[in-house]
C-alpha cells in the first residue's frame, strides 16, 4: 500500500493487523497510523502496489496437530520466484479472457486484473491448468464431467479474489471484490476437499429415476416441453440486481469455453440496459412458460430474497399477469448468513418461499399498501411476544453482542402479507418502523433479546 500523505511504501499486514486473544477478537483495522509520517490512514482509500506474501500456514506430517503460521523464510521466498519465473508449458491449457464490460467485472479491471489468467497467483495458475489438463484426459468418461464440475466449484476459493479471515476458510461473495489481503489457498488440497464432498454425495445419492430429463435453455421458452404436461414446478429466479450471474459466471465459464446468453437474462443490469421494467417482462414471460407446461391446479414454489421494495413488487405483478396466484409462503433460513448480511445493515438475510397456483385467468389485482405502515407495529408486537428468543442474532465467529434480527421479523411479515397485498415497502423503510415500535416498547426490546 501507498501512504496518501507520505507516498510511502508499506506491508498492511504489517501495520494494519490486531491479533487478540481469540480470533473472534482479531480483525484488520480499518483505520491505522502510517508506520513513516503518522498520519491517520482509512484502508478503503490507498492506493495499491502488490502483492507480498506475509505468512505461510501448515501443518506438520502427523494427525491431531494444530495448523501454524509462520512468515516466509529466505527458503520459501526463493521457491516463490522460481515458480513465478518458470512459465507454464505450452500444452497446459488456461483461459485468457478479458473481462467483459459489466456492473461487477469493472471492479477487477480497476485493481488491474483484465483477464481471466491474472484472477491467479502464477502458482494457482499453473495448478489449475495441470489439474484441469488430467481432467480432460481422463480415461473414463463418466468420471470426466464429475472432475470438471469439481473443478469448477472450486470458483473464486482459488483465486486472488478469496479473501483472509482469521477464523478461516475464505470470503466468497458474489462480486469480484479483490480484498486488500487474499488468503491463497493450495490449489491441489482445495480440489481434494470438494471431491472428497461431491464423492461422497454421489455415493449417498438415491440412483437417477429412469424418466428424467436434463436440458439447458432460456426460460422464457420451454417450447420443449409440451403444455399442461408438469405436476410441479420448483424455481429459483435472479433477485433483480442483487447478483449478475452471468458476470460471476464468467470466470469459470472462460474455463469451459461456453458462455452466457444474456438476452433473455432476468435481471436488473445497468450495462445490459435493464431495468424493473424490463426485468418484470422477462420474469413475465419465464412465469408464462411455466404456467403453460403446468397442470390443471398444480404448483409453482418459487424462492426470492430482496431487501427493495420495488423489486418485490416486480416479483408480484409479473406472477399474476402470467396467471399464478400466492396461496401460501413461508421463511427459508439457510443457517448460514453471507458477508454482505454482516457488514450492511439493509441486507435481508432470509429467503422466502411463495407457494403459487396456476390460475383460471390471469389474475389482476392489485392492493394499494394503504395503513400497511400501520399495521407493521401490530405485528411486531404479536410476533415477538409469540416468541421472542425467534429474533435473537449471535454471532459465532466474531466479538459482537446478540442483536436484534431486524432481517427474520422482515421475512416473517412478508410471509403474512403477500398472499394478499402488493409489497411497497422496503425492508429500509421496514426496519425504521419495526424499530420505532419495539423502542416505544421497553417489554418487546427486552423480551427479544434476553
Amino acid at each position: 500500500m501507498l501512504c496518501s500523505f507520505c507516498q510511502s511504501e508499506f506491508r498492511l499486514w504489517d501495520v494494519a493487523r490486531f491479533e487478540g486473544a481469540t480470533v473472534r477478537e482479531s480483525k484488520i483495522k480499518n483505520e491505522f497510523l502510517c508506520p513513516y509520517c503518522e498520519h491517520l490512514l482509512n484502508k478503503r482509500k490507498l492506493r495499491r502496489t502488490q502483492r507480498y506474501p506475509v505468512a505461510i500456514g501448515y501443518k506438520c506430517c502427523q494427525k491431531g496437530l494444530q495448523e501454524r503460521c509462520d512468515p516466509p523464510n529466505d527458503k520459501d521466498l526463493a521457491l516463490l520466484n522460481a515458480i513465478k519465473k518458470e512459465s507454464i508449458p505450452s500444452h497446459l491449457m488456461y483461459p485468457t479472457d478479458p473481462f467483459p464490460d459489466g456492473v461487477n467485472t469493472r471492479q477487477p479491471v480497476a485493481a488491474g486484473i483484465a483477464t481471466v489468467d491474472a484472477c491467479y497467483t502464477p502458482r494457482a495458475l499453473f495448478a489449475m491448468a495441470a489439474l484441469w489438463d488430467i481432467a480432460l484426459r481422463w480415461p473414463d468418461e463418466t468420471l470426466r464431467p464429475k472432475i470438471l464440475f469439481a473443478l469448477t466449484s472450486l470458483y473464486q476459493r482459488v483465486t486472488v479474489f478469496s479473501e483472509f479471515r482469521f477464523w478461516g476458510g475464505s470470503g466468497n461473495i458474489a462480486n469480484y471484490n479483490v480484498p486488500a489481503i487474499m488468503n491463497e489457498q493450495n490449489v491441489f488440497k482445495a480440489f481434494e476437499r470438494k471431491a472428497r464432498t461431491i464423492a461422497w454425495y454421489f455415493a449417498q445419492a438415491s440412483a437417477k429415476p429412469e424418466n428424467c430429463r436434463i436440458s439447458t435453455q432460456s426460460a422464457c421458452d420451454l417450447s420443449s416441453i409440451p403444455g399442461d404436461s408438469v405436476d410441479y414446478i420448483f424455481t429459483d429466479p435472479p433477485f433483480g440486481a442483487n447478483i449478475n450471474y452471468s458476470e460471476m459466471n464468467f470466470l469459470w465459464e472462460s474455463w469451459l469455453g461456453v458462455y452466457t446468453n444474456t438476452i433473455e437474462e432476468a435481471i436488473v443490469n445497468k450495462v445490459q440496459a435493464k431495468g424493473y421494467c424490463e426485468y418484470e417482462a422477462l420474469l413475465t414471460r419465464a412465469f408464462s412458460e411455466m404456467r403453460r407446461v403446468l397442470k390443471k391446479n398444480r404448483w409453482l414454489s418459487l424462492i426470492f430474497h430482496n431487501s427493495s421494495a420495488q423489486a418485490w413488487q416486480t416479483l408480484q405483478k409479473a406472477l399474476r399477469q402470467a396467471g399464478f396466484t400466492i396461496r401460501g409462503t413461508q421463511t427459508f433460513d439457510k443457517k448460514h448468513g453471507t458477508f454482505k448480511q454482516f457488514v450492511s445493515p439493509n441486507a435481508v438475510g432470509y429467503d422466502l418461499v411463495l407457494h403459487c397456483i396456476k390460475s383460471e385467468k390471469p389474475d389482476v389485482h392489485s392492493a394499494l399498501n394503504d395503513g400497511l405502515l400501520k399495521g407493521i407495529g401490530d405485528f411486531v408486537r404479536m410476533s415477538i411476544s409469540e416468541n421472542p428468543s425467534r429474533y435473537r442474532m449471535h454471532y459465532l465467529h466474531v466479538s459482537r453482542e446478540d442483536e436484534f434480527d431486524y432481517r427474520r421479523l422482515y421475512a416473517d411479515w412478508l410471509a403474512y402479507i403477500l398472499p394478499n397485498r402488493l409489497v411497497d415497502i422496503s425492508f429500509e423503510d421496514f426496519r425504521a418502523a419495526a424499530s420505532s415500535r419495539i423502542h416505544a416498547d421497553k417489554s418487546l426490546w427486552e423480551g427479544s433479546l434476553l
